[in-house]
């Protein structure tokens, strides 16, 4: 397998927090002792199916035979039902031409199944950026995992950014990622599966950063972690 898609849906309940993290799985004989190839992918409060739900793609190569699963934890007492749907991209005619990942890196503090906290700006202006963490290998695919730890959200729409390099140097990554949150059901909408965009070079020890822009009044509890495919 040369890459698979994610789309998780359900994890929302009206007038509550529901913070969640999900791990992908490998074990490749016999489906019983699972190896995490990608941890905490933060997707609180996805929508439902007809939302458009929370959506990632990863170009991560995964041997015949293996059996993969996904495990999510979550902070809020009442579990809920989250539903994970996958699709899986297998050799291509040309695979010399795909360039597929061997491992991942979750860049984010995690505290109590959030990412970290940062501030989107009012009414479309850029947010302050907010470093992540610092990358541990050399990676080259990146995606964004977005949630808001808040019982009471409005419908907006926001934009988030993922760069990296120095306090005043900063080299963008992933720009305007669009995060929808249709109604005050606290549902959660975005596709972290977009275009090339997704693909950028990043050496090791570089620092990673988030910002956001929302279209009205943000509101609190924005969390977030980058996740990176290298090899």
């Amino acid at each position: 397998m040369y890459g698979f898609s994610l789309w998780i849906t359900g994890g929302n309940t009206s007038a509550a927090a529901k913070n969640h993290l999900l791990d992908v799985g490998v074990d490749k004989a016999g489906g019983t002792s699972y190896t995490a190839i990608i941890s905490n992918i933060v997707c609180g409060q996805s929508g439902a199916a007809v939302d458009g739900g929370i959506r990632f793609y990863f170009p991560f190569f995964i041997t015949a035979g293996s059996t993969i699963a996904v495990r999510i934890q979550g902070s809020n007492g009442t579990a809920g039902t989250v539903r994970v749907a996958s699709t899986f991209y297998g050799r291509p005619n040309r695979p010399e031409a795909i360039r597929t990942g061997c491992f991942s890196e979750t860049i984010g503090t995690i505290t109590n199944s959030n990412g970290v906290s940062f501030t989107p700006g009012n009414t479309a202006a850029e947010g302050s950026w907010v470093s992540l963490g610092t990358t541990v290998k050399a990676m080259w695919w990146w995606q964004l995992g977005v949630q808001i730890d808040n019982g009471t959200t409005t419908s907006l729409m926001y934009h988030i950014d993922l760069a990296y390099g120095g306090v005043t140097n900063k080299h963008m990554i992933i720009e305007n990622l669009p995060l929808y949150l249709p109604g005050t059901a606290e549902r959660t909408c975005f596709a972290g599966l977009l275009d090339g965009q997704n693909y950028c070079e990043v050496p090791e020890g570089a620092t990673l950063y988030v910002r956001g822009s929302c279209s009205g009044t943000a509101v609190t509890g924005f969390n977030a972690v980058a996740i990176g495919v290298g090899g």
